[in-house]
């Protein structure tokens, strides 16, 4: 039962980091924390064994190489943080692998639509409104990578990919 309400709190979670990202173009620190402070009372409240140490070590790996797609602008600080921190909540094994796969496939899918989105905007809003288009949407704005971290994060947790949670 108290494993659902962590499984519910990461999927409003997620929902939050998606609104957060497309609207605003930032993932709170707060949320982020909100997820690591989680952690540690998943592992203890959960019913089957979890290998903390090493999902530390997947953790900290994922923020070596975050840190350098940071610092090449390749991706955002707050996505680079929330990715380390799921990487904690996967753990160390060939899930975290299959997970940054995964990512990277709807990250690349959505940057796609978000492209062909941003060109057509401003043919069809502009018409329709007086107001500037939303920022998401205008030429040269940053790609809200957040979301597709959470969308695969979330689907993680439905098909109970996160073996902290053990929802069976």
């Amino acid at each position: 039962m108290i494993m659902s309400v962590i499984a519910m709190y990461l999927v409003f979670a997620m929902l939050a980091v998606m609104w957060l990202d497309i609207t605003r173009f930032i993932i709170p620190n707060w949320l982020v924390a909100s997820l690591l402070a989680l952690y540690p009372i998943a592992v203890w409240l959960s019913p089957v064994t979890v290998d903390w140490k090493m999902a530390v070590v997947g953790m900290l790996m994922i923020f070596a190489a975050g840190y350098f797609v940071f610092v090449m602008k390749w991706m955002g600080g707050g996505d680079v943080k929330l990715l380390t921190v799921i990487a904690l909540w996967i753990g160390f094994s060939w899930e975290l692998l299959n997970f940054i796969f995964m990512m990277s496939i709807v990250g690349g899918i959505f940057s796609l639509i978000l492209i062909a989105c941003r060109k057509c905007a401003p043919y069809y809003l502009k018409s329709a409104q007086e107001k500037p288009l939303p920022r998401i949407l205008q030429e040269g704005a940053p790609v809200s990578y957040g979301v597709a971290i959470a969308l695969v994060f979330m689907y993680w947790i439905m098909t109970n990919k996160v073996a902290v949670i053990s929802l069976l």
